[in-house]
Parts: structure tokens; sequence; C-alpha cells
């Protein structure tokens, strides 16, 4: 593609191409690499019966460009015929040159593309840069293993063992100490990845996350009518959910859990003395198991 460019400065209106061209429609003007308005185009005529109708020209803004717009000037031929040549009619030799050439130029403009995507393929491909390219995914396989290892130290690394297996597959094929981990549990269908003690900071809650995300989780409630909040998410109301005594000692009756307002997050709980009078001072304790939300 024949094309030149320029920057502006303020005051100039006029930039000059001396590439030929067959009507205003073929040159195509950008500024900052979009396309621009407010200009016209002035060719240079190349005379009443010439092979080409402009050997160039120049486009005239309205407004000069400022000093920080780039400005490209541009040919461009659609590639198609322009001349019907009718089995009656006379051959004009101004016609079939001008056809011959209008291609001949569509030619030169391809050739031109070819040649540069040539010249690009030709840099990627050349030994001296794959060698930089390969020492510098070297580079970054080295730093990628030096940050797994300072991950490795910090213990646990279970929420992240993803992203940096995701990192050590996309430099080289670099592995790192996370696929370790990988093999010695590539022979156990299920393990826990996460998981909480109780304490008294948590009011006694505790829970197991399991890799295939299966959950067990628990906790301590004092009697009567209670809402739970479960520690961890639940991905439907199709759980499972225990009750028990805790610490009960009282020998003249037998207290029962009834649950109620399952939801995701939290269920609703009520101690009852086996005659259903609310047991508001019965400790329960309670579990529930399921698949945990994604």
């Amino acid at each position: 593609m024949q094309k030149v460019s320029y920057m502006g400065n303020g005051e100039t209106t006029e930039f000059n191409f001396t590439f030929p061209y067959y009507e205003s429609t073929n040159i195509v003007v950008t500024k900052n690499g979009a396309a621009t308005t407010g200009y016209q185009i002035v060719g240079t005529s190349g005379g009443l019966d010439a092979d080409i109708p402009y050997t160039g020209g120049k486009v005239v803004f309205e407004t000069a460009p400022t000093a920080l717009d780039s400005i490209t000037i541009a040919r461009s031929l659609p590639l198609s015929r322009t001349v019907d040549y009718q089995p009656t009619a006379k051959i004009d030799p101004t016609t079939v040159n001008q056809d011959m050439n209008y291609l001949m130029e569509v030619l030169k403009d391809l050739k031109d593309e070819f040649d540069t995507l040539h010249t690009q393929y030709t840099e990627i491909a050349d030994k001296d840069s794959a060698t930089t390219l390969l020492a510098r995914i070297a580079a970054i396989s080295e730093d990628i293993s030096t940050v797994s290892a300072q991950i490795t130290a910090l213990g646990d690394i279970s929420t992240l063992r993803q992203t940096v297996t995701d990192l050590s597959t996309t430099v080289g094929g670099h592995t790192t100490t996370i696929s370790t981990l990988d093999s010695r549990t590539s022979n156990i269908s299920d393990y826990v990845i996460q998981s909480q003690t109780p304490s008294a900071d948590n009011n006694y809650n505790w829970y197991r996350k399991y890799k295939s995300g299966w959950v067990e989780q628990g906790g301590i409630i004092q009697g009567g009518s209670v809402s739970v909040t479960l520690p961890v998410t639940m991905s439907d109301t199709n759980y499972v959910i225990l009750t028990g005594n805790h610490n009960y000692s009282d020998s003249g009756g037998t207290a029962v859990a009834v649950f109620y307002n399952k939801s995701t997050t939290a269920f609703s709980l009520q101690a009852r003395w086996n005659g259903g009078a609310d047991a508001s001072g019965m400790n329960m304790c309670w579990e529930v198991k399921g698949i945990a939300a994604a």
C-alpha cells in the first residue's frame, strides 16, 4: 500500500503525496490512527488522456492539525474491474491502458503488503531472535520457580495452588513444586482443602471443606428458638441436619430438636421437651452435611 505520514504543527493545513490514484475515494486519510473529516483532496492531473488520471496531490485540512496529531495519507484501490469491454464496441487504447495500469497498481499494493508480511515473518523466524526469546522464557521460568518456593514456604497454599499451576504451565512447560502436590494426591479420591477449628472466637462453629465440594460443619447453640448461620454456604437446601443434646444432665425428661426455615446460609432450630414445651435452657449441638456452594 502506498502511503505517507506527517506530524502536525498547528499551522500547516496542506500535506502532499506523490503516489498516483484514480479517484478521490482511493485516498484514505487518518488522524492518530482513526478516520477523520474536515479536509478535501486536491489531485495533480496527469492530463486528458493520461494512463492514470492523477499523478499525486495534496490533502487540505480546514483546520491545521496540532503538534500532537499524526497524519497518514494512504492509497486503497479496490480489487475490481473498472471497464466492461463490449464485443461489438471499438476498443479505445487510452481506456485499455488505464484499465491495465489500474490492475498493475493494485498488484503493486498487494506486493508491498506481501513484502511487509514476509519481512515480519523473517524477523520472527530469525534464529538469533528465537534464541533471544528462549533465553527470556528461561529467565521467566527461573523467576516463577523462585516465587513458587516462596509460596510453598508459607504453608497452606490450597487457595493459591491453581493459580501457580496455571503460571507454571504457561511458560515453557515449567514445573513448580505444586505439581508434586498433585502427584502425591493423584490416588486420593478426596481430601480436606479448608477447615476451621471450633473456638470461643467463632462461637464454637467448625467445618471441613473437601476438594470435591463436600462440606461438614457444625456447632453448639443455647436451647430455645434460635437461628443458626452456617459458616460455609451450601449449594442448595438439600443438605442433612443432625442434632443432639450437649452436656445434658437432667434425668427428668428428654429434649428433642426441631429445625425449619432451611436456606443455603442458615436454618432455624428449636429445642423442646418431650412434652412439647420450649427447652430454653437446653444446649444443643448440630451438624450439617452436603455440597458447598461453588
